[in-house]
């Protein structure tokens, strides 16, 4: 009879009827420890994994191995919620971008002041790339502009703008000021403007917007987390080896074939000769 099995009435322990339910299958476990979206296959591999590797015997065992199991799940999920954080900060940006218009052409500086109030939301804070350049540059312009102002603001776009803007639109191919203005206003918000939206999508612009968001801050909060788990699946680790260690000591564990009985060795003489039966004669 094998160690650790019992039985009750006729039926054993190890019978079918009397295992244990499935920790996956279990409401205490599955219920607190995967999101409605997580990958059930996924984490059903991981305990299988974690359970071949260790082959837990008992509750105690057990309750170690999942300790590991949820641990090391966590640190996954540590990974997956930076990665969708910083995909939303993107999506969140980029869409506040893509929305964005500039102010429509106003004859006087104090119209687009009035507008400005009314209508824009309070941007201050707001990383300034060129799309929000842009906007900013185009929401300057109004018709009783001075020539010599928009020159000046032409300069300060940069090099890659005011190259664009002094070849496409030149001040002496225009005979009044306020024409100048509002074909560089045209220029922008037709030309430049979904020019470089349409960049937006490039791995370099992304790869910008995720240094932005992944501030050293949240990478070290990260790996305090992930410490933490760390700490918490190496004390899983020693309380299961010291419990095996205690059932091995203590001849409870079924971990290791049982070694087989052994046999006196029997030592064979030479045979003797039978003695020949006597003939009477």
């Amino acid at each position: 009879m094998r160690v650790g099995i019992f039985t009750v009435g006729e039926y054993s322990v190890a019978d079918e009827r009397f295992r244990r339910p499935n920790a996956l299958k279990h409401g205490a476990f599955s219920k607190t420890v995967l999101f409605p979206w997580e990958d059930v296959d996924e984490f059903e591999a991981l305990h299988r994994s974690l359970q071949d590797e260790w082959k837990p015997s008992g509750a105690l065992e057990e309750d170690a191995v999942f300790t590991m199991l949820t641990c090391i799940w966590r640190k996954r999920r540590i990974r997956d919620k930076r990665n969708l954080d910083t995909l939303a900060s993107m999506q969140e940006q980029e869409f506040e971008e893509l929305t964005a218009q500039p102010l429509p052409f106003f004859e006087t500086s104090h119209e687009n002041t009035l507008y400005v109030l009314k209508n824009r939301p309070n941007s201050t804070g707001v990383v300034r790339d060129k799309v929000s350049q842009l906007l900013g540059f185009s929401s300057s312009l109004y018709g009783r502009l001075d020539g010599q102002s928009l020159e000046v603001s032409i300069s300060m776009m940069g090099k890659e703008f005011s190259t664009h803007l002094k070849r496409e639109v030149p001040k002496e191919n225009y005979p009044t000021t306020p024409e100048w203005v509002q074909a560089v206003k045209r220029e922008v918000d037709d030309v430049l403007l979904p020019r470089v939206r349409a960049e937006m999508g490039s791995p370099v612009n992304l790869a910008a917007k995720a240094a932005a968001f992944i501030t050293t801050d949240r990478i070290i909060e990260d790996l305090m987390l992930e410490e933490r788990l760390d700490g918490m699946i190496d004390r899983a680790i020693r309380r299961l080896a010291q419990g095996k260690m205690m059932k091995q000591v203590a001849g409870l564990t079924t971990d290791y074939a049982e070694r087989a009985p052994s046999v006196p060795l029997k030592i064979v003489g030479p045979r003797k000769k039978r003695a020949k039966p006597k003939q009477n004669n």
